[in-house]
């Protein structure tokens, strides 16, 4: 059974959860009631829009759902506007009717072919419900807080399903009293990227995130359960060592469960 029709096809009872990771930082959560995606990347649209010639801008690995074929989702979450991200192709490419949800700085930058009625601009620390899933977006700094307007314009989501708290980081560096909004919380899991940043990544327009030495010092003030690394398995010019965050785990948050998902990989809840 292909990823999609496991998918679209389960059953859930009520209070139960499943979080399908997509690659990169692509997730879907499905509950009893509701199917929603998170910053879906299902294309090739990068290696495209870069050049074919460009090899470092190629998928390691096959999109795992065609979005054409994509016949159940109430809604679609995006952090900010890179299109690993907020990928037009995937999103426009969707033939069934979903709410989009995203910051209105990122969709300006960004705006892909949904129409108007169907986007919803997200507003930091406001509450957005999807059936039985209840969201809070949550500044992020990738690397700045607002874009030049003075707007919020990358999130992070904390989501709540059954009194089950989530994060989902998307993209961003820790800044000034964001590790205070997250102690309020305790989470069962935390999808948190490690790829870092460098000046040679910058230099070739690639905007960095947290690094693994930064995520395992982070962990180390969190109560999270279960830390899932992400943003490192699909291009190979903007990845990460999964065994050197490990020993930083080891070294400065022993004792934290991580899980390490690869593409199609499904947690229950």
């Amino acid at each position: 059974m292909d990823l999609l029709t496991r998918i679209e096809v389960s059953e859930l009872p009520e209070k139960k959860f499943h979080i399908y990771f997509l690659g990169q930082s692509g997730y879907v959560v499905k509950t009893a009631n509701a199917i929603v995606y998170f910053d879906p990347y299902l294309t090739n649209y990068i290696e495209h829009s870069a050049g074919l010639n460009d090899a470092t801008m190629r998928r390691t690995f096959p999109p795992p759902i065609n979005p054409e074929n994509i016949s159940k989702v109430d809604a679609i979450f995006c952090t900010h506007a890179h299109v690993d991200h907020m990928d037009p192709w995937t999103l426009e490419r969707i033939n069934v009717p979903f709410k989009f949800y995203a910051s209105i700085g990122s969709y300006e930058k960004n705006q892909v072919a949904i129409p108007e009625e169907r986007i919803i601009f997200l507003e930091p620390l406001n509450e957005y419900i999807i059936k039985d899933i209840k969201l809070h977006p949550v500044p992020a700094a990738h690397y700045e807080l607002v874009d030049d307007q003075g707007r919020p314009d990358a999130l992070s989501f904390i989501i709540n399903i059954n009194e089950k708290s989530l994060l989902f980081w998307g993209d961003g560096v820790i800044y000034d009293g964001l590790v205070d909004k997250l102690q309020k919380y305790d989470f069962e899991f935390a999808f948190i990227p490690i790829n870092g940043r460098d000046k040679e990544r910058e230099a070739k327009g690639i905007i960095g995130n947290i690094n693994a030495v930064e995520v395992a010092k982070l962990c180390s003030k969190l109560n999270i359960d279960v830390l899932i690394p992400n943003h490192v398995d699909m291009f190979k010019n903007n990845s990460a060592s999964i065994e050197y965050f490990l020993q930083c785990i080891n070294e400065h948050c022993p004792g934290q469960q991580v899980k390490v998902m690869h593409c199609g990989d499904r947690i229950e809840a």
